[in-house]
């Protein structure tokens, strides 16, 4: 976890340090149009590779990991090509739905970033899988970078909203490419099998993958995109970029602690679930009691402190930004704690769990949004609703992680818990 960190904490300290700046540069409507730009993006991009990058730690045999990086990137490359499709069909009916015309031309950047995302997934995990995790620090770092640096030329430079989303787009490329170059050094060693039979055989063994974790995973992100893109539409971009400028601060710190969490809990409780897994529910109670001593003062100081803090760093015009961050406060404290955790699922390939509750989280926030902003809501009551909803759903997935934990602890035996988890789909 400190590996990854330390790696990820000079790239996410410099992109905290330039939002201010990146605040005064650009107007709320800009990062409006990056909420929007984002949330398509990571919505098609996080089920890019069909969620085989998912499979890739669970194999015995490394030819097995390679094949399913293989099957991954491809269906990466696929995907972006469907969506390029897409932009050229329907970029300006998507631009006009959300009210903002001069969206249009950028709804291009999503297509390539949502593939380099895939492709990023895929080669994190292939990072886990080897326990490579300055690997993954180095990643976060230079996408900060390429983020940043991108938007603050492009801003001085007067591109205004396309400084922002070509950043975005540009760090995912950054992303990809540290993965990259890491992975390659990997297959030289003569392990990967790119035969077709054998990559149909590997896809085969791990269908459920595709077939239940990519609607599962395409539910999962709609559960936090998707409000968002709602309250661009009911309440404008100007709105939008108030909530989207909440997450990009609050969740950053979020994001790096849980995304550090996330992949060294998944490279441990795989591990256990194969060779031990009677220890899983003491490392899934250790690692949540952690985890909660960080979110709960986390939480606490964002609803102290937000509104002033928003006004007196960002600028006057980003106070209501404060009062967003004290409605969202709760709902990331949860997910801080109930996202790394919720692996715990996939690792037991209780896959159709999973589905249901990202099913079922969709409809509760996604639908408490729309019910608000459709009565005539104030945007902070959507947004309140948005956060509640989404700290009860993370409460409901962290209980079913737990059983599902729990039940394997009882059930004991490495043997058949290996046997579960190798044996032919």
């Amino acid at each position: 976890m400190l590996s990854i960190a330390a790696g990820s904490a000079g790239g996410q300290l410099l992109a905290l340090a330039a939002v201010p700046l990146l605040a005064r540069i650009y107007r709320p409507a800009d990062f409006g149009h990056l909420a929007v730009v984002t949330a398509l993006a990571v919505t098609l991009g996080t089920v890019a590779a069909l969620r085989f990058e998912m499979a890739i730690p669970l194999p015995k045999r490394e030819s097995d990991a390679q094949a399913l990086v293989t099957l991954g990137l491809v269906a990466a490359c696929g995907t972006g090509f469907v969506g390029a499709v897409a932009v050229l069909v329907a970029g300006g009916e998507v631009a006009w739905w959300f009210g903002q015309p001069e969206l249009a031309p950028w709804l291009w950047v999503v297509p390539p970033s949502a593939a380099a995302l895939g492709a990023v997934l895929v080669l994190n995990q292939l990072a886990v899988r080897h326990f490579r995790y300055a690997t993954i620090g180095r990643r976060n770092l230079f996408q900060s970078l390429g983020v940043v640096f991108t938007q603050i030329t492009a801003g001085v430079a007067g591109l205004r909203s396309g400084g922002l989303i070509l950043g975005f787009g540009f760090g995912q490329v950054v992303a990809a490419a540290v993965l990259l170059r890491d992975a390659r050094r990997r297959v030289q060693d003569g392990k990967a099998d790119h035969e077709p039979r054998r990559l149909l055989a590997v896809a085969r063994r791990y269908r459920r993958f595709p077939l239940l974790m990519a609607p599962s995973g395409l539910l999962n992100v709609l559960g936090t995109q998707l409000p968002v893109l709602l309250v661009a539409y009911w309440y404008g971009s100007t709105v939008a970029g108030w909530l989207g400028l909440t997450q990009r601060v609050v969740a950053m710190p979020v994001a790096l602690v849980a995304s550090a969490v996330a992949q060294v809990y998944l490279a441990e409780i795989a591990r256990i679930a194969r060779e031990q897994p009677a220890a899983g529910r003491r490392v899934f109670v250790r690692a949540s009691r952690k985890l909660a001593l960080v979110a709960g003062p986390s939480a606490l100081a964002v609803v102290v402190a937000a509104p002033t803090l928003f006004s007196l760093v960002f600028g006057p015009q980003w106070r209501s930004s404060g009062g967003y961050a004290q409605a969202m406060a709760v709902f990331m404290a949860a997910q801080l704690v109930a996202s790394p955790l919720s692996q715990t699922l996939i690792v037991f390939e209780r896959q159709g769990l999973q589905l249901a509750w990202d099913a079922g989280r969709l409809l509760l926030v996604a639908g408490t949004v729309a019910v608000v902003a459709s009565v005539g809501g104030s945007p902070l009551t959507a947004v309140w609703s948005f956060g509640i909803a989404g700290a009860l759903s993370y409460g409901v997935g962290w209980l079913m992680s737990l059983r599902v934990v729990t039940a394997a602890s009882r059930v004991g035996g490495g043997a058949g818990a290996e046997r579960h988890l190798v044996s032919p789909g």
